[in-house]
């Protein structure tokens, strides 16, 4: 194997490494956001951003914290997370990816359990770590949080 070819392997071997970090999130948020389950897939000085609706959480200890809330707002979730792009920097020590997510989930509001379609768009960077890819930032754009009756078009979030 020639040294382009060797390189485009790495590249490629990155990439499924990263989805595969990506399902793994995706399946902890789906059975119950448990941080401790959390821990391994995050640097340790990572970011975890989700604007105005869910807050920014900066360093382990504090996205620890968010996860560990957040469980008793969205009881039940099904992340969908589909498109992704995944660019790895030359040196294979750190990559962006950009992902939509589609998240059929139960929020608790005022009023109890609600049926609920949230939509967004992730941002990550990644860092390549001895023990593997991590995420160095998480960045969510939620863009709808509707509840399942009403639709998007009628209420894009569902406590407004």
């Amino acid at each position: 194997m020639d040294g382009a070819t060797g390189a485009r392997l790495a590249r490629l071997e990155a990439i499924e490494e990263i989805r595969a970090l990506k399902a793994r999130y995706a399946a902890v948020c789906d059975t119950g956001y448990d941080p401790e389950r959390m821990r391994p897939l995050f640097t340790a000085d990572a970011i975890w951003d989700g604007g105005e609706r869910f807050g920014r959480h900066e360093g382990f200890d504090a996205i620890h914290a968010f996860f560990a809330a957040v469980s008793r707002q969205i009881t039940w979730a099904l992340h969908y997370m589909v498109a992704p792009v995944i660019e790895v920097a030359d040196d294979l020590a750190s990559a962006r990816g950009s992902w939509y997510l589609w998240q059929p989930c139960t929020v608790v509001g005022p009023g109890g359990p609600q049926a609920v379609w949230l939509t967004g768009t992730y941002a990550d960077r990644y860092r390549r770590e001895p023990d593997g890819w991590k995420f160095a930032e998480v960045t969510l754009d939620c863009q709808t949080i509707t509840p399942y009756e009403d639709g998007w078009v009628r209420r894009p979030f569902w406590n407004e």
